[in-house]
């Protein structure tokens, strides 16, 4: 009874961050903050952060760009920090086996949003003509009914990983070699690296190279702490976007007294 009501508080959990990305955008998406509701309902907040920041840092070049689905990161997440928690083992291995069953999730979570996006056209279409005979109640229905598809896309696969998992995640376990999770606990230590340089090549790009020497120098020279060098990097921020606005505004008062001049 006890895993029926953990994994059934885990499937809601994954099915509420899903919602928040097409809602009040708190930020439950990303693996950091989705991981601290595993930690709340599974007693481990301590291991959960460190999975989440872990996922956090593999995940963070990964964004939804145009037309493309990015895997589900909210998925791999609450999965893999879950099995992880409820494996027992030290805290390196749970971040390998985090690691080694989110990643699988979150790419098979991406087929079932694809297959759930595709599906929901049909609302649309529904609620378009809906809006032609002015019926409200039936375009509120719509809505919702889209909303919950998403949620289910979440929660449905996270509650039969997660219930199934709990049950037999010390089986799986003994039967994965030692040498496999120890490639899984190094991978988990080098694919951050990968998020990161991720995140870089975005950050190269324009005038945004200055910013990156900035925080540099005060991390690595001035040994500032975390929050410190973010408030600079506001300030600095804030700083570019006056300066940006003054000179747009003056090409902008140029180009208008050139055309008086004509």
């Amino acid at each position: 009874m006890g895993n029926l009501l953990t994994a059934l508080l885990l499937a809601v959990w994954a099915g509420l961050c899903a919602l928040d990305q097409f809602g009040p955008h708190l930020g439950f998406r990303k693996p950091l903050l989705a991981s601290v509701g595993v930690g709340f309902i599974l007693g481990d907040m301590q291991t959960a952060i460190i999975i989440g920041a872990t996922m956090e840092l593999m995940w963070l070049g990964v964004n939804n760009i145009g037309a493309y689905v990015p895997p589900d990161v909210i998925s791999g997440t609450i999965v893999g920090a879950s099995l992880g928690i409820l494996s027992g083992r030290d805290t390196g291995t749970a971040i390998s086996t985090a690691i080694a069953v989110g990643v699988p999730t979150a790419l098979l979570v991406q087929q079932i949003n694809l297959l759930v996006m595709t599906t929901n056209i049909s609302l649309v279409h529904a609620a378009d003509r809906a809006a032609e005979e002015f019926n409200l109640k039936r375009i509120t229905m719509l809505h919702w009914t889209g909303g919950l598809m998403f949620f289910l896309s979440r929660a449905i696969p996270v509650f039969i990983a997660c219930f199934a998992g709990s049950a037999v995640i010390d089986t799986i376990l003994a039967a994965i070699p030692a040498q496999v999770l120890t490639g899984f606990t190094v991978a988990s230590k080098a694919i951050p690296a990968v998020g990161l340089a991720m995140l870089l090549t975005m950050m190269m790009k324009k005038n945004m190279w200055i910013f990156l020497i900035l925080g540099f120098v005060l991390g690595a020279y001035l040994n500032l702490g975390t929050l410190a060098i973010a408030l600079i990097g506001a300030v600095a921020a804030g700083i570019y976007d006056l300066i940006m606005e003054k000179t747009t505004m003056a090409v902008s008062t140029t180009d208008e007294e050139g055309e008086y001049d004509l």
